[in-house]
């Protein structure tokens, strides 16, 4: 059972990265199209797109396989510091960039809500892990990880948030907000259930299979993914010239 599990579990992160890689890819395309930027070019930026987002998750990968990540002797441990911080750094950069902004001026508002949705996948595959005795009980909805809200909410937000032919701003705000704080306790959490020497939660198993490949690739892209987008939403709301409807 604990092997089919696994197998289930490997598969479902797989198929989060290849949807959110996707999902990356297809929007920008749509917001270059909008641009009127020329074929060419915008050829280039997006292979250009492609080949960073293959470049890290193969470099997480390698260095996963490799054990770098399983080091927890490091405080904070390597597979935060070196994994989770990086692609917030580049989606602060992106949220104070002109060029950015003018693409996100360009996507439906309501994407970046409703794309959250994947969060629910995302829970109940930490949760059939527990059962298979991957994960410890406090990383799942049963115990301290209440993630699974954001990923319920969004199928409504995204919608009840644009409408009446304007973009409810506060509403908005707040929602992301609470999501980002719940990814931040998941994190947290996650982080005193490692096999380090601040470890709160001392039930087995431990959180360590977060630092093997291809568990590796949640808190370096899945986890970043969701950030990501929390904080393009709110950047957002802040265009003046925003459509509040999908086109």
């Amino acid at each position: 059972m604990s092997t089919f599990i696994y197998i289930i579990c490997v598969l479902t992160i797989l198929l989060l990265v290849l949807f959110q890689v996707a999902s990356i890819t297809y929007t920008l395309r749509r917001a270059y199209l909008a641009m009127k930027v020329d074929m060419g070019q915008q050829k280039k930026i997006l292979q250009w797109v492609a080949a960073g987002l293959a470049f890290w998750l193969l470099i997480t990968a390698v260095l996963s396989i490799g054990g770098y990540y399983s080091n927890f002797r490091w405080l904070p441990p390597r597979v935060f510091l070196f994994g989770l911080f990086p692609p917030l750094a580049i989606t602060i950069v992106l949220c104070c960039s002109k060029s950015f902004v003018n693409i996100l001026r360009q996507i439906p508002p309501t994407w970046l809500i409703k794309v959250q949705t994947f969060r629910i996948v995302m829970e109940l595959m930490l949760f059939l892990a527990f059962l298979g005795d991957l994960f410890p009980f406090q990383m799942t909805f049963v115990g301290f990880n209440m993630d699974i809200i954001a990923g319920i909410t969004a199928i409504f937000a995204g919608r009840v948030f644009f409408r009446k032919g304007r973009v409810f701003k506060p509403e908005v705000i707040i929602w992301n907000v609470f999501g980002i704080l719940l990814l931040v306790n998941i994190v947290f959490v996650t982080v005193i259930s490692t096999p380090a020497i601040f470890r709160v939660f001392m039930n087995e198993p431990s959180s360590a299979l977060i630092a093997s490949f291809p568990f590796i690739w949640i808190p370096t892209f899945i986890v970043p993914y969701a950030l990501a987008m929390h904080f393009f939403s709110i950047r957002q709301v802040f265009i003046k010239d925003l459509k509040p409807f999908e086109t």
